[in-house]
Protein backbone atom coordinates (compact mmCIF):
# COMPACT_ATOMS: atom_id res chain seq x y z
CA UNK A 1 0.00 0.00 0.00
CA UNK A 2 1.08 3.44 -0.73
CA UNK A 3 0.84 6.31 1.55
CA UNK A 4 1.38 9.74 1.19
CA UNK A 5 1.27 12.11 4.50
CA UNK A 6 1.42 15.64 3.34
CA UNK A 7 0.71 19.28 5.26
CA UNK A 8 -0.42 22.20 4.01
CA UNK A 9 0.80 25.74 5.71
CA UNK A 10 2.69 24.01 8.10
CA UNK A 11 5.90 21.45 8.29
CA UNK A 12 4.78 18.20 9.47
CA UNK A 13 7.72 16.30 11.46
CA UNK A 14 8.68 13.36 10.81
CA UNK A 15 7.41 11.64 13.81
CA UNK A 16 4.11 12.84 12.87
CA UNK A 17 4.19 11.32 9.48
CA UNK A 18 4.88 8.11 10.89
CA UNK A 19 2.23 8.52 13.74
CA UNK A 20 -0.43 8.69 10.32
CA UNK A 21 0.98 5.77 8.55
CA UNK A 22 1.10 3.56 11.39
CA UNK A 23 -2.85 4.75 12.09
CA UNK A 24 -3.56 3.86 8.85
CA UNK A 25 -1.42 0.48 8.16
CA UNK A 26 -3.28 -0.57 11.95
CA UNK A 27 -6.82 0.18 10.29
CA UNK A 28 -6.83 -1.54 7.21
CA UNK A 29 -4.52 -4.08 7.15
CA UNK A 30 -6.57 -6.69 7.45
CA UNK A 31 -9.43 -6.05 5.04
CA UNK A 32 -10.28 -8.28 2.70
CA UNK A 33 -10.65 -5.73 0.29
CA UNK A 34 -7.03 -5.12 -1.17
CA UNK A 35 -6.30 -1.28 -0.63
CA UNK A 36 -3.98 0.30 -3.67
CA UNK A 37 -3.00 4.27 -2.07
CA UNK A 38 -3.57 6.19 0.92
CA UNK A 39 -3.55 9.56 1.11
CA UNK A 40 -4.10 12.13 4.13
CA UNK A 41 -3.57 16.05 3.96
CA UNK A 42 -2.97 17.86 7.28
CA UNK A 43 -4.56 21.86 6.77
CA UNK A 44 -3.89 24.51 9.61
CA UNK A 45 -6.49 27.34 9.23
CA UNK A 46 -6.58 29.22 12.55
CA UNK A 47 -6.81 27.36 14.94
CA UNK A 48 -8.74 24.73 13.28
CA UNK A 49 -7.07 21.69 12.02
CA UNK A 50 -8.38 19.64 8.96
CA UNK A 51 -7.59 16.29 7.81
CA UNK A 52 -8.31 14.43 4.76
CA UNK A 53 -8.10 11.27 4.12
CA UNK A 54 -8.32 9.81 0.66
CA UNK A 55 -8.37 5.48 0.56
CA UNK A 56 -8.03 4.32 -3.22
CA UNK A 57 -9.06 0.23 -3.47
CA UNK A 58 -9.69 -2.46 -5.84
CA UNK A 59 -12.92 -2.37 -8.01
CA UNK A 60 -12.63 1.52 -8.43
CA UNK A 61 -13.58 2.30 -4.87
CA UNK A 62 -12.51 5.71 -3.31
CA UNK A 63 -13.14 6.81 0.31
CA UNK A 64 -12.73 10.18 1.05
CA UNK A 65 -13.39 12.26 4.06
CA UNK A 66 -12.83 15.57 5.87
CA UNK A 67 -13.07 16.55 9.37
CA UNK A 68 -12.01 19.73 10.87
CA UNK A 69 -11.20 19.88 14.46
CA UNK A 70 -9.15 21.88 16.96
CA UNK A 71 -6.59 18.61 17.66
CA UNK A 72 -5.37 17.15 14.80
CA UNK A 73 -5.07 13.84 16.02
CA UNK A 74 -8.74 14.03 16.90
CA UNK A 75 -9.74 15.05 13.13
CA UNK A 76 -7.57 12.44 11.92
CA UNK A 77 -8.87 9.69 13.72
CA UNK A 78 -12.36 10.86 12.61
CA UNK A 79 -11.76 11.29 9.27
CA UNK A 80 -10.16 7.78 9.63
CA UNK A 81 -13.46 6.35 11.12
CA UNK A 82 -15.64 7.95 8.24
CA UNK A 83 -13.84 6.25 5.57
CA UNK A 84 -13.78 2.62 7.68
CA UNK A 85 -17.88 3.00 7.84
CA UNK A 86 -17.58 3.79 3.72
CA UNK A 87 -15.43 0.59 3.48
CA UNK A 88 -17.66 -1.51 5.60
CA UNK A 89 -20.75 -0.56 4.09
CA UNK A 90 -19.28 -1.45 0.48
CA UNK A 91 -17.89 -4.87 1.60
CA UNK A 92 -21.19 -5.88 3.63
CA UNK A 93 -23.27 -4.31 0.13
CA UNK A 94 -20.71 -6.08 -1.63
CA UNK A 95 -20.72 -9.67 0.29
CA UNK A 96 -24.61 -9.66 0.29
CA UNK A 97 -24.95 -8.93 -3.69
CA UNK A 98 -22.30 -12.33 -4.19
CA UNK A 99 -24.95 -14.16 -2.04
CA UNK A 100 -28.07 -14.04 -3.83
CA UNK A 101 -29.40 -10.59 -2.88
CA UNK A 102 -29.56 -7.61 -5.05
CA UNK A 103 -28.79 -4.05 -3.22
CA UNK A 104 -32.02 -2.86 -3.35
CA UNK A 105 -33.07 -6.08 -1.19
CA UNK A 106 -30.60 -5.43 1.25
CA UNK A 107 -31.69 -1.35 1.75
CA UNK A 108 -35.05 -2.32 2.12
CA UNK A 109 -34.07 -4.84 4.45
CA UNK A 110 -31.57 -2.62 6.28
CA UNK A 111 -34.67 -0.01 6.24
CA UNK A 112 -37.19 -2.39 7.96
CA UNK A 113 -34.54 -2.92 10.69
CA UNK A 114 -34.36 0.89 11.51
CA UNK A 115 -38.02 1.18 11.51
Amino acid sequence: MDITVSARHFTITEAERQSAIDLINARFADLSLKIISASIVFDIQGNRAIAEVVINAKNDLTATARVEDFDRNKALDAAIQKVETQIDKYLAKRKNHKDGETLTDLEAKNAAKEK
